[in-house]
């Protein structure tokens, strides 16, 4: 298929990409070094915070410099550009399940607390629902590439190019275009949807009274740990929308102004490769503890030099006179 579609690259769009790819890297790298520090960190939640850290890493590792290489640098080939697609489809959907089990697995654990919660079966959650995505969007890029992606004449150059824009990237046959609205991105972001209905009567819910000092002190900690998975869902589903609707737009009525908004809706759905590292520094009791214990630990070292240091200092200045 041949369209002729407006390229998009800018200055702003460049250090956008180069600042968004910094930022994920980073923030995500650490937060895989403070789980993999802290001995104690095996709460049910650290699985699902590792598997969508290891998508955004994925995401600011791979996806975002291969459309930084297409946009700025030499263009795609159709296998690369085949790569790219199949790539971030199933970053993009992979998050979406990863949320969906993770708001589940809260509300069974309020319902039930006393049951303990395998972390092995959430694993195996998380990696079968990458494999269901891998063979869903990989199966038709690998076997007839060619006839599911979006080739792109340069209106200037007369140039034929793969994967230049984001738009172009994002092009699916009808077919996969509603399955891919309908069933992998509708259906779970409308459990999403009700799971966080759940989590917000659970959460205006008085606290009980008379408790002793230990029960407050687990129901406090299972109150904030309710506020992290709310706040998790409710901030990807706000930066989603916008994407998603916007997404459904292009299949009917397809304009350079709705392929500019969904591209700046796209930038604004990879924020959450940002934002959410923050998240789990501010609402995940592990996380904070970590950090904590790095802080604690860096206090009590800087403590002991100057203690060695002390003694030093006033010999050298009672022998300088001081």
């Amino acid at each position: 298929m041949t369209t002729d579609y407006a390229n998009s690259s800018s200055t702003p769009e460049k250090l956008t990409l180069l600042v968004f790819i910094a930022a994920i890297v980073i923030g995500n790298i650490c937060v895989f070094i403070t789980y993999l520090v802290r001995a104690d960190g095996k709460h049910w939640s650290n699985v699902f915070v590792l598997g969508m850290a290891f998508i955004d890493l994925f995401i600011g590792g791979f996806v975002l410099p291969m459309r930084f290489i297409s946009a700025y640098g030499s263009s795609l080939t159709a296998k690369l550009c085949a790569a790219l697609a199949v790539g971030e489809s199933c970053a993009m959907a992979a998050v979406i399940y990863a949320i969906i089990f993770m708001i589940y697995t809260r509300l069974y654990n309020l319902k039930k607390p006393t049951t303990y919660i395998h972390r092995r079966f959430l694993i195996t959650l998380l990696l079968l629902s990458w494999i269901i995505l891998f063979l869903f969007y990989g199966i038709p890029f690998m076997t007839n590439y060619t006839s599911y992606l979006l080739i792109v004449t340069s209106t200037t150059s007369n140039l034929t190019t793969y994967c230049t824009t984001y738009t172009t990237s994002v092009f699916r046959p009808l077919w996969m275009s509603y399955t891919e609205i309908g069933v992998i991105y509708g259906l779970p972001l409308l459990f999403i949807l009700i799971g966080l209905i759940f989590l917000t009567r659970h959460l205006c819910q008085r606290r009980p009274r008379k408790l002793e000092v230990n029960e407050r002190k687990i129901y406090n900690n299972e109150r904030k740990m309710t506020w992290h998975v709310f706040l998790i869902g409710a901030t990807f589903l706000c930066l989603w929308f916008p994407w998603i609707t916007l997404r459904i737009i292009t299949i009917f009525y397809n304009t350079h102004e709705i392929q500019r908004a969904l591209q700046f809706a796209y930038y604004v759905l990879i924020l959450k490769c940002v934002i959410f590292p923050l998240l789990y520094a501010s609402t995940n009791a592990s996380f904070r503890g970590s950090f904590a214990i790095y802080r604690h630990r860096r206090i009590v070292m800087n403590n002991r030099v100057w203690a060695l240091q002390g003694p030093r200092r006033d010999s050298t200045q009672r022998h300088r006179g001081y």
